[in-house]
């Protein structure tokens, strides 16, 4: 068979271009440290590789999630444990305040720092975090949470919504609590109204056992009914011949769920209520409970300072008000124990769950690098082989390129 010297010189061409795409390939193989450029190279092996980045994918913004959640609860838990030291002084303040033996000096120098408490209060309840977002603003993260208003009273601004996280392919964090949950829906304290309706007495009454009064009025308090809301408080003069007088008091349908001896100016207790009533007997009265209501302590602390200012308050006056105090700031420290419980909680599972999520990218990882991973020393070796080829078919191509019909061999 005749050769030409045009299929020569192509066929030397041909060589040569192959031997640089190969050695091109392998070079590309080195720089991306893989042995699969694409998926013809190995398919089954391809498609599992593709699996494994998808999952990786997934993992990595699980872990973004994770940084996020991570981040703001823990914004959330610097501000709660400052709040906790903060509340734990005024309580112990309104304690003292509480002592009788206090005079307006005193009771001055406790307000002036009750008042400095209740500032640091508002300052810390309207904190941001790290972008200027307020951390218990819900949604509505650019706007204060509690806003002092002109009648002076700190209104709740945000919304009750939490930004939720999946930080992995089941779980979902929460990040910071909303203040409405934390601050705003705190119960006060419950009380209830004295009126007198015939008979001539003066009345002072107070709540003398909270814990005794609120379940009292958890039992019979009704949202629907008001009627049912209502205690008659009749004292009935003795018949004589021993028998003193007495009092009683009777519910909505008319049952006597309480009576005994009353004598006039003596304290009479019932149901953590105590009535003092001065006159005689033969008086009649009812006892309605206050409607339950649910307040921010920011508000509580400035009514309660208001009448600790007033020089015309008495000490009943400022004891009750103490009181309200004492009781919405307990309350709201226990609403912030819950929030710091559940805060450390979603610590711990993001910590937990994070670490899964890294040993199980480690692993896939691995399992990449098993099927697509390549020996870098086999490729080296090729890389030599294939520089060589290439020079080889160099020096052909020039010797072949020169040739013609006259030239011998």
């Amino acid at each position: 068979m005749r050769v030409s010297n045009n299929f020569i010189y192509n066929q030397s061409l041909t060589d040569l271009t192959k031997s640089n795409e190969r050695y091109l390939q392998t070079q590309r193989r080195i720089s991306e440290n893989t042995d699969i450029m694409t998926a013809s190279d190995d398919p089954v092996g391809a498609a599992q590789v593709m699996r494994y980045e998808a999952v990786n994918l997934l993992l990595d913004q699980y872990s973004e999630n994770a940084v996020m959640a991570k981040n703001s609860l823990e914004y959330e838990e610097v501000v709660l444990d400052g709040l906790t030291d903060l509340f734990n002084r005024a309580n112990i303040l309104l304690i003292q305040a509480e002592n009788g033996a206090y005079g307006d000096q005193d009771l001055g120098a406790i307000s002036e720092e009750l008042q400095m408490l209740t500032l640091a209060a508002a300052d810390l309840m309207n904190s941001t975090d790290s972008d200027g977002n307020h951390i218990f603003s819900g949604h509505e993260s650019t706007r204060s949470a509690f806003e002092l208003k002109p009648d002076g009273r700190y209104e709740f601004e945000g919304d009750e919504g939490r930004k939720k996280l999946q930080i992995s392919d089941n779980v979902t964090v929460t990040g910071a609590d909303s203040g409405k949950t934390v601050f705003e829906d705190v119960w006060t304290r419950n009380n209830f109204t004295y009126t007198q309706l015939a008979g001539e007495t003066s009345v002072r009454t107070e709540i003398k056992d909270q814990s005794v009064y609120d379940d009292f009025l958890q039992k019979n308090y009704s949202a629907i009914d008001a009627t049912q809301n209502v205690f008659v408080f009749a004292t009935v003069p003795g018949a004589g011949a021993g028998i003193g007088d007495t009092f009683t008091l009777t519910n909505s349908v008319g049952e006597v769920v309480a009576s005994g001896a009353f004598e006039s100016g003596r304290p009479i207790n019932v149901f953590g209520m105590e009535l003092t009533l001065e006159g005689a007997a033969g008086t009649t009265g009812v006892v309605t409970f206050d409607k339950p209501e649910r307040d921010n302590i920011l508000n509580e602390m400035n009514k309660t300072l208001k009448v600790l200012l007033d020089p015309d308050t008495d000490f009943y006056q400022r004891k009750s008000a103490l009181r309200d105090a004492t009781v919405s700031l307990r309350n709201t420290m226990n609403s912030v124990d819950t929030a710091r419980s559940e805060v450390g909680a979603n610590l711990n599972t993001i910590a937990q769950v994070g670490s899964y999520g890294e040993m199980k990218s480690i692993s896939n990882r691995v399992a990449q690098d098993e099927i697509a991973g390549l020996d870098i020393a086999e490729a080296a070796s090729e890389l030599a082989q294939e520089e060589a080829a290439i020079s080889s078919s160099q020096k052909l191509f020039n010797r072949l390129s020169n040739l013609s019909l006259f030239d011998t061999m």
